[in-house]
């Protein structure tokens, strides 16, 4: 399985936690309760955006290292969330903690941590 495919499977994990972080983040006080953006792209032209976006970002990690997959982890969860809802997300003050936390979350789940890892490593 090349890795842009095993994207789709992370993407749905993602999906998942974002949806309860956000939730949860507007329950708070933390994250404004505005309109949802718009998706960013169509899922064909997004998946290789997406690709080319995280190979760009992850060239210089060492992905080798624990530090580095946690690295990579946040840039493709960041880089992810902006292909999927646009840019404007990161203006947002708490988008940073969000994916921090989204991050810390899928690394602590060991088949969603080993599916971000193979799918990272082999960018």
């Amino acid at each position: 399985m090349d890795p842009i495919s095993q994207v789709n499977p992370v993407l749905d994990a993602l999906r998942k936690q974002l949806a309860e972080n956000i939730e949860r983040l507007r329950k708070s006080g933390k994250l404004a309760a505005g309109a949802r953006p718009e998706r960013a792209a169509s899922s064909g032209a997004g998946a290789e955006g997406l690709e080319a976006v995280l190979r760009r970002r992850l060239s210089s990690l060492d992905r080798r290292s624990a530090e580095g997959l946690g690295a990579a982890t946040r840039i493709f969860i960041e880089a992810a969330l902006v292909a999927e809802f646009g840019a404007g997300l990161v203006a947002d003050p708490a988008f940073g903690a969000m994916v921090a936390e989204i991050s810390d979350s899928l690394r602590q789940d060991e088949h969603t941590r080993e599916q971000l890892d193979r799918l990272l490593t082999g960018l």
